[in-house]
């Protein structure tokens, strides 16, 4: 498995104004390629998304003082060279649209997955060596860590309307298989 630590190196920027130009943005995530998807999916996600990569966020997006990056990056990489981690596939194949919106008022829309034995054994083990770090940029964060289930994101900062447009668009049956080969 490839393993890569990436930082932001910009000063957080909230509301257009810099809070703090000591910090830095860190998150761990694992890469999913889809390797078999509905044909819908596509489309669907390029009018109800952002164009990011698919992934399954392993380390919610905390801040992090310059002099830590080294110290993270350092247990992440014991994990990695300690541990005989290969790639997985997951299967999402179940809809996930959390009753209430985010703190923006907003929804986003994901797809889980149902069959994550082992995405849980790495997040957990993730998270045994980057627990301390629990500076998250957003309060919801931390529950999504705490009540890890892997998922794709493929609808987000929905306002009501937008989302009800949405979940007319969704099929009621679906199958997605997903390889992660990449944290």
């Amino acid at each position: 498995m490839i393993f890569e630590l990436v930082c932001q190196s910009t000063p957080l920027l909230q509301d257009d104004f810099c809070y703090d130009t000591n910090m830095k943005i860190f998150a761990v995530y694992a890469k999913v390629e889809l390797i078999h998807k509905p044909d819908w999916l596509d489309k669907f996600r390029k009018k109800f998304d952002k164009p990011y990569e698919y992934h399954v966020t392993l380390k919610q997006p905390c801040t992090v003082a310059d002099d830590q990056v080294k110290d993270i990056q350092s247990n992440l990489q014991k994990l990695f060279i300690s541990s005989d981690f290969k790639p997985l596939s997951l299967i999402f194949d179940r809809l996930n649209i959390p009753p209430e919106p985010d703190e923006l008022g907003e929804f986003c829309i994901m797809l889980n997955s149902s069959q994550n034995k082992l995405i849980n054994k790495l997040q957990k083990s993730i998270l045994s060596k980057l627990g301390s770090y629990r500076n998250y940029l957003k309060t919801r964060y931390q529950a999504y860590e705490t009540n890890f289930e892997p998922h794709i994101t493929i609808g987000r900062d929905l306002s009501v309307k937008k989302l009800g447009i949405a979940k007319q668009e969704l099929p009621a049956n679906f199958i997605c298989v997903g390889k992660i080969s990449q944290i």
